[in-house]
């Protein structure tokens, strides 16, 4: 991986206030993100939550910043999936991810019975007051959200969306800040630089 630097004339100038700015915006979001779950009640196991982490790099033609979750099914929460059936969540419609496509990986009965292990609902009663096994429960959760589909949290898009206008600026100032000391470093080191 390459630093975070600009390159004038052959020489190799740091982007400090760049790499500042970046690892700033990506700890914003990183915040604003795990708010948003646990203000939705998205927060479980905690992996999805803990796996935010925020990486400022650079390769030969860019400076970036990273906060892609570590877990394979981060985008599901952050878009939703359109259910199997009639989409009941007006937002949902925009969701490239669909229960009945064949697209998906299996598992929704699983992870659903390790999520009521987790919640610890271990069996409850009907209306008639019978007692209802765990499985049964399993089973009608998973039913209705293959239907149904999952709501859209939007915890990563929505939250870039909110930082975007502000984030813009701050990174615009940086790299304005950055290039105005290359640009005086430059002509200390050669005093007879012609800038055009």
């Amino acid at each position: 991986m390459a630093k975070l630097q600009f390159t004038v004339g052959g020489v190799n100038y740091p982007a400090t206030h760049t790499k500042k700015a970046l690892e700033f915006i990506g700890k914003r979001w990183r915040k604003n993100a795990r708010t948003s779950l646990k203000m939705q009640d998205k927060v479980n196991t905690g992996a999805l939550y803990n796996s935010m982490k925020v990486f400022v790099g650079a390769n030969k033609s860019a400076m970036y910043m990273n906060m892609t979750p570590k877990v394979d099914y981060w985008e599901y929460v952050d878009k939703g999936v359109q259910g199997a059936s009639k989409n009941i969540f007006r937002k949902q419609s925009e969701s490239p991810f669909k229960f009945g496509s064949g697209r998906g990986k299996p598992g929704l009965r699983s992870a659903i019975d390790r999520w009521t292990v987790q919640k610890n609902i271990s069996g409850t009663r009907d209306e008639k007051g019978r007692f209802v096994p765990r499985q049964s429960i399993v089973f009608a959760i998973s039913r209705a959200i293959w239907h149904r589909g999952l709501k859209p949290t939007l915890f990563i898009s929505g939250t870039w969306k909110r930082l975007r206008v502000k984030a813009l600026k701050i990174l615009n100032d940086a790299v304005t800040k950055d290039i105005a000391e290359v640009i005086k470093q430059s002509l200390q080191t050669n005093p007879n630089l012609e800038v055009e």
